[in-house]
C-alpha cells in the first residue's frame, strides 16, 4: 500500500540525489582542473628556464663573461630538474619519443656548454653554432609543450563548463520531476481533501470520498467517516429522544383537543338525561348526530396519536412509480371538492421500495394539506436523478434519512405543487414537529405532516418544504430507487 510518507521520502531522495549529482560533477570538474593547472604550473617552470638559459647562452657568447658561463650551467641543471619532475604531465602533452629527444638535446647541450670553455677562440666560434642549434631545439620543444598545454586547459575549461551545465539541467529536472511527483500525488490528493471537507462543511456532501489510496489519507478517511457516522447515529437518537419529550407535550395537547369534543359529549346527554318527553324529535336526533359526530372527531385523534407513536412493521415491495402516485390519488379524490385539480404531470417507470399503505399515506395527507390551505390546483411530478444534481440548496431545511440518500445511485424525487396561501417563514422550520398545528383550536391535532416525515424516514428518505416563488407550496421527497430492502 502507498503512502504519504513513502512519497514524500521518494521526492526527499530525488532532490538528494540531485544535489549529489552536482556535487559529484562539480568535484570531478575542479579535480580535473587541479589536475590541468598543475600541469601547466610545470610547462611553465620548464618554459621559463629555457627562455633563462637562452638567454645567459647569448650574454656568454657576447661578453664571454665567467658569470654567465656559471649562470648558464646553473640554467641547465634546472632545466634538467624541471624536465625530470615534470616527467609526468609531459607524458600528457608529449609523446615518449618526443621526451627522449629533449632528454637527449639538454644532455648534448650540457656536454657542449661545458666544453666551450676549454676550446680556442677560433674553436668556441665552431662550437657556437651548434649550442645555439641545441638551444633552439629545446627552446621549440618548451613552445610545444606550453602551446599544447594551453590548447588542453582551453579544452578542459570547455568541457568542465559543459559538464556543469549538463549537471545543472539535471538537476533542475530532477527538482521539476520532484515538484510534479508532490504536486501530483501529494498535493492535489490533500487539496482534494479540502475541497471536499469544505463542501461537507457547506452540506453540499454527506461523505468524505478517496481522494488517493495513500495509507494515511485512507486512515483519516475511513475514521472521519466513522465519526460522520456516529454524530448522525447520536443525532438521531438526540432526534428520537427529543421526539419521546415531545411526546408529553403531544399528551398534553391530545388532552386538550379531547376535552372539546367530550364537553359537547357530556353536554349534549345531559340534555337528553333531562328530556321528559316533550322535546321536539328532531331537535333530540339532532343532539344524537352531534354526539356520533364528536366520538367519531375523538377517535380519530386518539387513532392519529397512535399512529404517531407505534413503529408498525413495514412490508416492503417493489412498486412501479406512476402505478404508485395513480393509486394515492385515486383513493384521496373521493374525498376532495369537485372544484380541486389534481394534475399528475410526470412519472419515471421505476421501481421503489416502499409499504404501499403506509406511503399512500404520505400523499394523501400532503393533499389534504394542500386543500385545507386553500389549494384549488395540485400537480404531483416524479424524476428519476442523483442526488447531487437533485439536492436543495440548503439542507437545513431537510428532514429524515439524509445519509441512506445521498449514499444511493439513483434517488427518485417527488414534488407535490400547490396554489394555496403557502407556509409563513417563521412556521417552515416546525411544520415537521409533533402537535404543531395553525389551524384554529379542535380543528387540527398538528400530527399529518409529523405522520408524512416519520413515514418517509421509514423508508430511507427525506423531506423538505419550501413556498414557491409563484405562491403556494412545494413538497418535494427524495427516495433511494430500485435497491432491495435489504440493502437500504
Amino acid at each position: 500500500m502507498s503512502s504519504l510518507r513513502g512519497k514524500i521520502i521518494t521526492s526527499y531522495i530525488l532532490s538528494k540525489v540531485a544535489l549529489l549529482i552536482f556535487a559529484t560533477v562539480v568535484i570531478v570538474d575542479l579535480h580535473y582542473l587541479q589536475a590541468q593547472i598543475m600541469e601547466g604550473e610545470a610547462v611553465n617552470a620548464f618554459s621559463e628556464v629555457t627562455q633563462d638559459i637562452r638567454g645567459y647562452e647569448k650574454n656568454l657568447f657576447l661578453y664571454h663573461d665567467d658569470g654567465d658561463y656559471e649562470q648558464l650551467q646553473v640554467g641547465i641543471a634546472a632545466a634538467q630538474r624541471a624536465l625530470v619532475e615534470g616527467r609526468q604531465p609531459f607524458m600528457e602533452l608529449a609523446s615518449q619519443e618526443e621526451l627522449r629527444s629533449a632528454d637527449a638535446a639538454l644532455a648534448q647541450y650540457q656536454a657542449e656548454v661545458e666544453r666551450y670553455s676549454s676550446l680556442s677562440r677560433g674553436q668556441q666560434e665552431a662550437a657556437q653554432l651548434s649550442i645555439r642549434a641545441l638551444g633552439h631545439q629545446i627552446s621549440l620543444f618548451a613552445k610545444a609543450l606550453r602551446a599544447r598545454e594551453r590548447a588542453t586547459l582551453v579544452h578542459t575549461v570547455r568541457v568542465a563548463v559543459w559538464m556543469l551545465l549538463i549537471a545543472l539541467f539535471t538537476v533542475i529536472l530532477l527538482g521539476i520531476a520532484s515538484a510534479v511527483f508532490m504536486a501530483r500525488q501529494i498535493v492535489r490528493p490533500l487539496r482534494n481533501l479540502e475541497l471536499q471537507l469544505d463542501a461537507l462543511a457547506e452540506g453540499g456532501e454527506q461523505q468524505l470520498t478517496l481522494p488517493s489510496r495513500d495509507g494515511e489519507i485512507r486512515s483519516f478517511v475511513h475514521q472521519f467517516n466513522s465519526m460522520l457516522n456516529r454524530l448522525r447515529a447520536q443525532q438521531n437518537q438526540l432526534r428520537q429522544n427529543e421526539k419521546a419529550a415531545a411526546l408529553g407535550v403531544l399528551v398534553s395537547g391530545v388532552a386538550h383537543e379531547l376535552n372539546n369534543p367530550l364537553s359537547n359529549i357530556s353536554t349534549s346527554i345531559q340534555l337528553l338525561m333531562e328530556d321528559d318527553g316533550g322535546t321536539d324529535p328532531a331537535l333530540v336526533r339532532r343532539w344524537m348526530a352531534h354526539i356520533d359526530g364528536e366520538s367519531e372527531r375523538a377517535r380519530r385523534i386518539v387513532r392519529r396519536l397512535l399512529d404517531s407513536v407505534r413503529q408498525p412493521k413495514l412490508h416492503l415491495q417493489g412498486h412501479r412509480v406512476p402505478a404508485l402516485i395513480a393509486s394515492s390519488v385515486q383513493l384521496v379524490s373521493r374525498q376532495l371538492p369537485l372544484s380541486v385539480n389534481m394534475r399528475i404531470k410526470a412519472a419515471p417507470e421505476r421501481t421503489v421500495w416502499v409499504d404501499r399503505e403506509r406511503f399512500q399515506q404520505v400523499f394523501i395527507n400532503l393533499i389534504r394539506n394542500a386543500v385545507d390551505a386553500g389549494a384549488m390546483n395540485i400537480q404531483i411530478s416524479a424524476e428519476d436523478s442523483t442526488w447531487s444534481r437533485s439536492m436543495p440548496p440548503n439542507l437545513n431545511s431537510l428532514v429524515g434519512d439524509i445519509t441512506q440518500v445521498s449514499l444511493a445511485e439513483r434517488v427518485l424525487v417527488v414534488r407535490i405543487d400547490d396554489d394555496g396561501k403557502g407556509i409563513s417563514p417563521d412556521h417552515l422550520a416546525h411544520i415537521f414537529d409533533p402537535f404543531f398545528t395553525t389551524r384554529k383550536s379542535g380543528d387540527g391535532t398538528g400530527l399529518g405532516l409529523y405522520l408524512v416525515e416519520e413515514i418517509v424516514s421509514e423508508h430511507y428518505g427525506c423531506i423538505t418544504a419550501e413556498n414557491r416563488d409563484e405562491g403556494g407550496t412545494r413538497f418535494t421527497i427524495w427516495l433511494p430507487l430500485a435497491q432491495e430492502p435489504d440493502s437500504l
